[in-house]
């Protein structure tokens, strides 16, 4: 299932969390993921799909909008270049199905593990979870983490 991804030398200790404005209001304590997760803050890195001014003033995030993607597919933004270039061990997506911002980002990160709520239309997430309230898919979330991390 998971093709040894996380069996490399030096887990990097890096979470990274995909969340958009529709999902936001229910998905906002994802944005403070890291606290049960053992991760430093500095360690979990967020980007925000869709309006900015939806986002809360102390959430530390990347913005991401349509506009910042080229005709191309790629992005625009530096910081949205890093961020799919880093090594997270794992990716946590919680996004809309009609948000292909956070999809496409989703597929071009680097990360070992992406995590993301159903249906994942395009086939990306390594793990896909069935969750219609935001507290059932933390929950699940942590349970794979703790699970893929025992196992690695």
């Amino acid at each position: 299932m998971l093709n040894g991804k996380l069996s490399r030398e030096g887990n990097s200790g890096k979470i990274g969390l995909i969340i958009d404005d529709e999902k936001f209001e229910s998905g906002q304590k994802l944005t403070e993921f890291y606290k049960f997760t053992g991760v430093s803050k500095s360690d979990f890195k967020v980007v925000f799909c869709g309006n900015s001014d939806k986002i809360p003033e102390n959430l530390e995030a990347d913005v991401l909008t349509i506009k910042d993607i080229s005709l191309l597919g790629d992005f625009k933004n530096e910081s949205i270049r890093r961020f799919a270039s880093e090594d997270f061990d794992f990716l946590i997506c919680y996004f809309s199905e009609n948000n292909t911002a956070g999809y496409l980002l989703a597929a071009e990160s680097l990360a070992n593990i992406k995590i993301g709520n159903s249906p994942d239309s395009y086939g990306i997430f390594d793990v896909e979870i069935h969750a219609k309230k935001i507290d059932v898919f933390q929950q699940e979330v942590l349970k794979y983490l703790k699970i893929l991390k025992k196992n690695n």
